[in-house]
């Protein structure tokens, strides 16, 4: 057999190292006669020519040449088919759709709300005030959402959902003040499917813009969000609806940044969702191949006519069948396609095979619990909590996976407060005070900037299960007021006894 191209270029490149490496011990043996030191630097500096296994391009590594693209070109490309194939997982897929929905109840729970606490001149705490702040707050959660149909901790479960398939959602401020002592913010969460893509590239105006994003090229800050003013993929969308220009203080676009040249998200199950898709289909192929097996009991080997055999009588001499004829005195008999519990058939002088089903085999468990296991590491949870199965788990093998996902379900709450929570409880206040219905008055408010740990939210958090004593998250802050009534807000994360 002669070799193909790529065994070729494999032989090649070892026969090229070796040519190398020959060359360089022979020149510097050469150079070692006269001066040694000379000979060292000689060997040092052509092995400064040699590069990082990983970086190698020959042997099997040949096929391996991803590119160096910005994360924005990436998800560019990817974003459609990668969205809509986490998508259809998280409706089809057991484990995937058991999955978010675990991490959703562990992570929001019944809400991440604020905890107020204005101060006083003096710097004391306003109790009275902070509770009239968080009964407001918590009235205004009831009706946050401007369709009317989810609570603010709904909306912040939807939108965790939305981060899993889809990496990144909206939420765009309106008002409605039509509830007499509700504050009148309320939230529209908007899928990104809706921005305009075609706004792309150098606007007219010198700004930047990114799949419907504009930016400000000075600062890369977002000025402006196009968003089409219904979804694209909607049965009633004849033709591609109008797109619209929102400010961007009026857009929360949540999304976490895992590149510096990333400017939107992509699914957090990117990474997952192909090993999610093949193993559901080898777990569909057996299921169909067991069934199929098992709806056959029986297979009868005969040489008379298809599904029939004679009672009686059998084959000649020459070995073929004897015709059946009326008035030969024998009876035509169908065999049965079907077999009840119990019942004995005749059928004559002919070979029967009973059915057996083989599926699934031995290696089908250990298979499907690999794929597991890959696919719980990429949600950041535990082998059992994700498959359900505690089989083979031991008591220090569960917590042990246990205190691992509880810190991933920290990490989402801490995501959640930072990127979502603290524009919202911004929009909150400022909504509260335009509107009339703040319960302390101040004199003047300023806006400033503070670095980060010295933030003025507290976010109550729920407690994952079982967890106990306090843990501090303080953001940096978006509004601040000062003056006779300075109104510091913030952030603590209270863990109850029993997860309660």
């Amino acid at each position: 057999m002669r070799p193909d191209s790529s065994e070729k270029r494999t032989l090649t490149g070892r026969l090229g190292h070796r040519i190398y490496n020959a060359v360089t011990a022979l020149i510097a043996a050469r150079i070692a006669v006269r001066d040694p030191a000379k000979a060292a630097r000689y060997r040092s500096d052509r092995q400064q020519y040699r590069t990082y296994v990983a970086g190698e391009t020959s042997d099997h590594n040949q096929q391996w040449r991803p590119r160096n693209r910005s994360a924005d070109t990436e998800i560019k490309r990817a974003a459609l088919w990668v969205t809509a194939r986490c998508r259809d997982q998280v409706q089809n897929n057991p484990f995937i759709a058991g999955g978010i929905r675990r991490i959703c109840a562990n992570v929001v729970r019944t809400g991440i709300v604020p905890e107020f606490q204005f101060r006083d001149r003096s710097g004391t705490l306003d109790k009275s005030g902070n509770e009239k702040w968080d009964e407001l707050f918590r009235r205004w959660t009831k009706y946050a959402d401007i369709s009317g149909h989810d609570s603010y901790g709904a909306l912040q479960k939807l939108g965790l959902r939305h981060m899993w398939t889809d990496g990144r959602y909206l939420i765009h401020r309106v008002y409605d003040d039509s509830l007499k002592g509700i504050v009148p913010l309320r939230l529209e969460l908007i899928e990104c499917d809706q921005l305009d893509k075609t706004v792309d590239g150098i606007l007219p105006s010198g700004n930047e813009a990114r799949r419907g994003i504009e930016f400000d090229p000075a600062t890369g800050r977002p000025v402006a969000y196009h968003v089409l003013e219904s979804h694209p993929g909607d049965y009633l969308s004849r033709t591609m609806p109008a797109s619209k220009k929102i400010p961007a203080a009026d857009i929360i676009h949540v999304f976490e940044r895992d590149r510096i040249s990333q400017s939107t998200g992509i699914s957090w199950l990117a990474s997952v969702v192909m090993e999610a898709y093949d193993m559901e289909t080898f777990r569909e192929f057996t299921r169909v191949g067991a069934k199929a097996e098992t709806a056959f009991v029986a297979f009868v080997h005969s040489a008379f006519p298809t599904g029939t055999v004679p009672l009686g009588g059998g084959l000649p001499s020459g070995g073929q069948p004897t015709p059946i004829t009326t008035g030969s005195g024998r009876t035509a008999t169908k065999i049965p396609t079907e077999i009840g519990s119990g019942t004995i058939h005749d059928v004559g002088n002919n070979n029967v095979t009973l059915g057996t089903a083989n599926r699934p085999g031995s290696n089908y468990e250990p298979f499907v619990k690999d794929s597991l296991r890959a696919q719980s590491a990429g949600f950041g949870m535990s082998f059992e909590a994700f498959a359900n199965n505690y089989t083979d788990a031991s008591f220090a093998s569960a917590r042990s996976g246990s205190l691992e996902e509880r810190l991933g379900y920290q990490g989402q709450q801490n995501f959640l407060a930072e990127k979502e929570l603290g524009r919202v409880v911004a929009w909150f206040i400022e909504a509260a005070y335009l509107s009339g219905l703040a319960p302390t008055a101040i004199t003047r408010c300023t806006r400033r900037s503070s670095p980060a740990g010295t933030g003025s939210i507290r976010a109550t958090r729920p407690s994952p299960p079982g967890c106990s004593g306090k843990r501090a998250w303080r953001p940096a802050p978006v509004w601040r007021p000062s003056g006779a009534n300075a109104l510091p807000i913030t952030s603590r994360n209270k863990f109850k006894k029993n997860g309660s």
